[in-house]
């Protein structure tokens, strides 16, 4: 992470008004009628901290509009994004107005961020000096208030991490500040849920004020999958929402692959550490700080989800993250599937079957891999229901060199065993007809595979 300046706020008594925190119940109605929370901390690859993500020589619609738009294209519904006090103390009308622009940029692509107003863990290097103007609770006040009833929102994170790195004196004052936060935050009316991540334990003052002023649970937990799972029943006891608002460092065994699954089992919302790799370089570990990695890359990135092109740092990763947001735009087949493919999506612009795969690899997905008669009649069910302008689709199954058929997948080789779906009198022996199409009864034929056809794709 690059280090932030900390944000030092002025003690004051004072009478705040305004809603109380919400019942048990409203917190679970408003969990339940939520689409499924997934998604990431973001800040544009460009800026190295969320100042320079919002300043106004510095903030770029354009390169958000296409990263929110990678998130998009994995079924992710949230983004937990950081506000600056500097940027908006030096400009709180341009600030209000950047802010506006992603909002809008954020709904164009289903996604509802939590905003997360101030934070602790980034002051990683103090240095002596004059240190910024206090200010009080003007800026949560203001943004809060600006946005308390609009749907766009999902909510709000007050304080990242409170506490991480204080001294004595500071956790003092962070003692007697952060209830004065959350009486900031509801003297607005919200009608988002507030919130204050758990992130080191459950005891003590600072954690204590969390659990009792937050309207849904939320933490941070970087552990490998058991103790993950343990924090989870632990929050339970509280029977409110929970929201994992960090997770996923892979070298610490904190993955999407092990951890989303649990989550979902759970119903818990998951935001992990990190999108798209850029200047922040959180593709490094936390000992990078330390030990820069100045003559070679980490043998495993920490966090990130997307490179820097755009594409997934792991493929099976974004398939992991597409399936259990619910295959978006596309059918999740409840048949038991081969390789844990139950995802498909079908395109009705026609494409030979070297372009129709290549099409599919950059929705993260194979040529459509179809494992069992149910699967088979699920896929049928819905390209009936949904593009009648196809009378055949490719999928995978091709024939090799040996005159055998095979499915795109390393180590997946068809054989008498697996399930097939042939139209009486394919396949054929025609050499050319090496590619398999899926026909509007079910049947699979073979054909050229230069011929361009509709296409459906499987993860």
């Amino acid at each position: 992470m690059i280090p932030l300046v900390f944000l030092f706020l002025t003690l004051f008594n004072h009478e705040v008004y305004g809603r109380a925190r919400w019942t048990e119940a409203q917190a679970n109605a408003w969990f339940q009628s939520q689409t499924y929370i997934m998604g990431s901390q973001y800040i544009t690859s460009d800026a190295g901290n969320q100042l320079e993500m919002f300043q106004n020589d510095t903030f770029n619609p354009t390169l958000i509009d296409y990263e929110l738009g990678l998130a998009e294209s994995l079924g992710m519904t949230t983004m937990r994004i950081f506000l600056h006090d500097l940027a908006y103390s030096q400009d709180p009308t341009g600030f209000k107005s950047r802010l506006e622009t992603l909002l809008q940029i954020c709904s164009k692509h289903g996604i509802k961020p939590l905003l997360t107003i101030f934070d602790s863990c980034w002051n990683a290097f103090p240095k002596a000096g004059k240190q910024p103007e206090p200010i009080t609770g003007v800026m949560l006040s203001d943004i809060v208030g600006t946005y308390a009833n609009d749907a766009r929102v999902l909510g709000w994170d007050l304080w990242n991490e409170p506490g991480n790195a204080f001294n004595a004196t500071q956790n003092a004052a962070l003692e007697q500040l952060l209830p004065q936060v959350f009486d900031w935050a509801l003297s607005v009316d919200p009608t988002q849920p507030v919130t204050a991540g758990i992130w080191a334990g459950l005891n003590g003052v600072v954690p204590s004020i969390q659990i009792n002023n937050s309207d849904i649970m939320s933490f941070h937990n970087y552990d490998p999958a058991s103790n993950f799972e343990g924090m989870i029943k632990t929050m339970q006891q509280f029977n409110r929402p929970i929201i994992c608002t960090e997770y996923m460092a892979r070298t610490r065994g904190s993955s999407f692959i092990t951890h989303l699954p649990i989550g979902k089992q759970y119903n818990i919302g998951m935001i992990n550490w990190g999108f798209v790799n850029g200047k922040t370089q959180n593709n490094y570990p936390w000992d990078s700080w330390q030990n820069p990695y100045t003559t070679y890359q980490p043998y495993l990135w920490f966090h990130e989800v997307f490179r820097n092109d755009g594409t997934p740092y792991m493929v099976e990763e974004a398939q992991v993250i597409k399936r259990l947001n619910g295959c978006p735009k596309g059918l999740k087949s409840t048949a038991a599937s081969l390789k844990g493919l139950t995802c498909y999506n079908a395109y009705t612009t026609p494409l030979n079957s070297t372009d129709a795969a290549a099409a599919c690899a950059k929705t993260y997905s194979n040529l459509g891999i179809i494992g069992s008669a149910a699967q088979n009649t699920d896929v049928i069910n819905y390209v009936s229901a949904n593009f009648s302008s196809c009378d055949k689709f490719y999928i995978g199954l091709y024939q090799d060199a040996y005159g055998g058929y095979d499915w795109p997948m390393a180590g997946w080789t068809y054989d008498n065993s697996a399930y097939v779906n042939w139209k009486t009198g394919y396949p054929t022996n025609d050499t050319t007809a090496k590619c398999v199409v899926l026909n509007k009864d079910g049947t699979w034929t073979n054909q050229a595979c230069s011929t361009p056809q509709c296409y459906i794709c499987s993860y």
